[in-house]
């Protein structure tokens, strides 16, 4: 257990350097700052099932794919500032890859659902509506990205609804974990959609850009700490 919070400190100490040189440096020494940071909760997860007593490695495996893709989704995604040319191309290609993991998390956790599967993809769907209509409402423009936007809306608000369900069905600590983890990660989603599609004041900007990693990096630690505490 000491190395999981050993491995946290180190992740906040990197965020912490990720933060403060993430308006000040090039794209390049950005990346790797992030990269750095990022490393750190795929270690997490790998450590807690090497140090989980009472295994289940196929749920654990899903779970450190879906911790995988999001460190290979910042990856692709901070090649925008390095390529600017080809930013949307990053852009889809971040998506994707984190649309992955989350299909990777959602399979996961559901492992702990109780209820029926169908009941999820409908609520999942009344979900995505709601956010549809808020970021309609709220005049964000997705561009040419505004299906492949819904569809990662859906992924995630099924996933949301996945762990929600799991919590209720079989709650402990673990799940606890996880549930918070995927709120924080998919805040941190909507956030990124506000600062990439709408204009924003540049002091605003740099605000919710930090709240973004906080809330993002908050997310994927909380979900791979989930595996050391799942039965």
């Amino acid at each position: 257990m000491l190395y999981l919070f050993i491995i946290i400190g180190s992740m906040i100490i990197s965020m912490s350097f990720y933060m403060y040189y993430h308006f000040k440096v090039s794209g390049v020494i950005n990346l790797v700052f992030k990269l750095m940071t990022s490393f750190w909760f795929v270690l997490l997860g790998v450590v807690a099932i090497f140090i989980k007593e009472d295994k289940n490695i196929n749920l654990s495996i899903l779970i450190l794919i879906g911790l995988l893709c999001g460190f290979l989704g910042d990856a692709v995604l901070g090649l925008r500032r390095i390529n600017s040319e080809n930013n949307k191309v990053f852009f889809g290609m971040g998506l994707v890859v984190f649309l992955i993991g989350n299909v990777f998390y959602s399979r996961a956790y559901l492992t702990f659902s109780l209820y029926p599967k169908y009941i999820y993809f409908f609520i999942a769907m009344v979900i995505t509506m709601i956010l549809i209509v808020v970021l309609e409402f709220t005049k964000v423009n997705l561009g040419r990205f505004r299906i492949c936007g819904y569809i990662y809306a859906y992924v995630s608000s099924f996933l949301l609804i996945t762990v929600t369900m799991g919590m209720i069905s079989k709650a402990s600590v673990g799940m606890m974990l996880a549930l918070l983890g995927v709120i924080s990660f998919i805040i941190s989603d909507f956030i990124l959609g506000y600062l990439y599609f709408k204009k924003i004041n540049p002091n605003k900007f740099k605000f919710y850009k930090y709240i973004n990693i906080i809330a993002y990096y908050f997310g994927q630690v909380l979900i791979a700490l989930s595996i050391y505490f799942l039965i």
